[in-house]
């Protein structure tokens, strides 16, 4: 699993590249895209060596709030570049389809954004083959798939309101213990108790 994420950092540092060969090839909405792209992946692999730096610049910015980082940032990360990699490779295919060549002149550096279009395509939709092939292996590591509820579930362990260790209860207008939690049901289930005096 961790081999997987160690390529999509590679793939990561390629978006980027390609970001700027975009930009120097008068495509400065795609190479938007791809940095997007590229921060998203970022921020995923705070941890990483390489990406660290580049991690500690972003998080110094604007783009801090963004600070969460880490596995929250897997899926978004897997949606953007799988955009980008399909839009970026329909892209190739029709300038590669008008022309006939992925180079289809050597005068300006313009004429260099069909290599560039296919470098990003093919590194988005493999970073996210290697995504989908680390989700599925966390998948089968950690059983069925965890649903979006699943993590609301989970921060109502120990009380009604996720607070661990303390019994939670809802106090009406006079400050008076109107339920709690009924520990042989389960912490989810709620028993009313009489009005303390």
């Amino acid at each position: 699993m961790v081999s997987r994420l160690q390529f999509v950092k590679w793939l990561v540092v390629a978006t980027y590249v390609c970001a700027a060969g975009r930009f120097v090839s008068d495509d400065p909405f795609g190479a938007l895209n791809d940095m997007f792209g590229g921060i998203f992946g970022t921020f995923m692999l705070r941890e990483d060596p390489v990406l660290q730096r580049c991690y500690s610049c972003l998080l110094e910015s604007p783009l801090g709030l963004m600070s969460e980082g880490g596995m929250t940032c897997f899926w978004p990360y897997m949606f953007m570049s799988g955009l980008n990699g399909a839009f970026s490779a329909i892209r190739a295919y029709t300038i590669l389809a008008k022309f006939g060549t992925p180079v289809p002149c050597s005068g300006i550096l313009g004429c260099y954004l069909p290599v560039w279009l296919c470098i990003s395509a093919a590194a988005q939709l493999v970073a996210v083959l290697f995504c989908w092939t680390v989700q599925r292996q966390q998948q089968d590591v950690g059983g069925a798939e965890r649903r979006y509820g699943d993590a609301f579930q989970q921060g109502r362990q120990g009380g009604r309101d996720g607070r661990e260790g303390r019994e939670a209860a809802e106090c009406g207008s006079e400050g008076r213990l109107l339920a709690t939690p009924d520990s042989e049901a389960g912490s989810d289930r709620w028993r009313t108790v009489a009005p303390m005096p």
